[in-house]
């Protein structure tokens, strides 16, 4: 009996092996994952240069990984083994109520040339650098009588922590911190975090639960709060203004990330209202070219059959956009000009933003974080940072304004 039980655990284990062996280059190579949202290492140039320093070695390892047969299977047996162990996490991402999912641990930057990999702890100096960097941005902008406001979005760590296991301690001390360095600072800062909090405490569908952006929902809000502190209260746009078009399976880079393939998805929501048509989404190239990204509206359809459904909001990611209302235009008529700084949490408030003013929009994580010079090139009346707080401590531009 040991006898059979040794030739069939070896004959199995020969099986898979050499089936896997033949499978891993019988199957063709994909360059990305749907599922992962990302790139996929596709077979590496060899030559002397990369072997002598070592990237072939590291590219033919991630390639290995990356293309390894049933890999998704894998990842979410992976995923599944982790929650089995009772860590209430997978790959850095909680997993809490209601399939409510938010990251965890990150890359935090000590300073421009390193960085405390894999963790859930920022660095006090770094963060102290970004919001110095803004103080300094409104102390510049109000010389020139510019008014600057300033939103550091929540994350969803921050907004939905009582739905884990898991300290509110991180987020609360880094909310106390951008508080007090703002109001010490005399900046607009629309603060959001408690409101929040008790909008998704309440049921609401402000944040995500598969993706790390705030909902169309949460938009307004934060929308309604910049107007408001701007002293425009009274021409915010009624939610009954829009009409919600619901885009359903929607998986974001959280559930991507996390591996667990077997949550359900979110819905997309876009907000839309019959004067859509009038405005225009067009980039600007770095030689002054104009190229129309959206004619009509600010949605690019393309994107709700895709992975990346978040994409459809103002065509992904763009370096410099201007959004118009081409009727206004047309009848030669001046609508002041909003300068727009942001990484892709701000996407989602264009939309209302844009029936106010005509914006400049530009993309800080791109790099284009000289606001004074372009306020001055644009012609821009004031300033509206709207940055998510996981790039004021996992990246340096905040810190690069000016």
């Amino acid at each position: 009996m040991n006898r059979k039980i040794n030739i069939t655990v070896t004959a199995l284990f020969l099986v898979l092996i050499f089936g896997f062996g033949v499978a891993f280059w019988a199957v063709p190579d994909s360059d990305s994952s749907p599922e992962e949202n990302r790139p996929l290492q596709v077979f590496p140039t060899v030559n002397a240069a990369g072997w002598l320093d070592g990237t072939v070695s590291s590219q033919l390892i991630t390639y290995y990984s990356d293309q390894f047969p049933l890999r998704n299977a894998w990842v979410g047996l992976h995923a599944l083994g982790e929650l089995g162990a009772g860590r209430g996490e997978s790959n850095g991402v909680l997993v809490g109520q209601n399939g409510q999912l938010a990251v965890r641990r990150f890359d935090a930057y000590l300073n421009r040339f390193e960085r405390l990999e894999d963790t859930d702890c920022y660095s006090s100096a770094h963060v102290d650098r970004g919001l110095d960097a803004v103080v300094g941005l409104h102390q510049t902008l109000k010389q020139k009588n510019i008014p600057l406001c300033v939103l550091l979005a929540p994350r969803t760590i921050d907004v939905t922590v009582g739905d884990f296991n898991y300290p509110a301690d991180i987020s609360d001390g880094l909310d106390a911190t951008i508080q007090s360095a703002m109001q010490a600072g005399g900046v607009n800062s629309v603060e959001l975090m408690a409101t929040f909090r008790e909008l998704h405490g309440a049921g609401e569908y402000v944040y995500y639960r598969t993706d790390h952006h705030w909902t169309t929902q949460g938009a307004y809000v934060a929308y309604a709060a910049v107007m408001e502190s701007w002293g425009m209260g009274d021409q915010i746009l009624p939610e009954s203004y829009f009409t919600v078009r619901e885009v359903p399976d929607f998986y974001g880079t959280t559930h991507a990330r996390a591996g667990l393939f077997f949550l359900p998805p979110d819905t997309l929501e876009i907000w839309e209202a019959e004067d859509d048509g009038r405005f225009t989404v067009f980039e600007v190239n770095g030689d002054k070219e104009t190229k129309t990204v959206i004619e009509s509206g600010f949605i690019s359809e393309k994107y709700l059959s895709e992975k990346d459904k978040y994409g459809a909001f103002l065509d992904g990611t763009h370096r410099m956009l201007f959004i118009v209302d081409k009727e206004a235009a047309a009848k030669g008529e001046s609508r002041p000009r909003l300068l727009l700084a942001r990484d892709s949490f701000a996407n989602s408030m264009v939309p209302f933003l844009a029936r106010h003013f005509d914006i400049c929009m530009v993309n800080l994580t791109g790099g284009m974080t000289n606001l004074t010079a372009l306020c001055e090139e644009y012609g821009c009346q004031r300033v509206l940072v709207v940055c998510n707080r996981e790039n004021l401590i996992a990246s340096d531009c905040l810190t690069l304004l000016e």
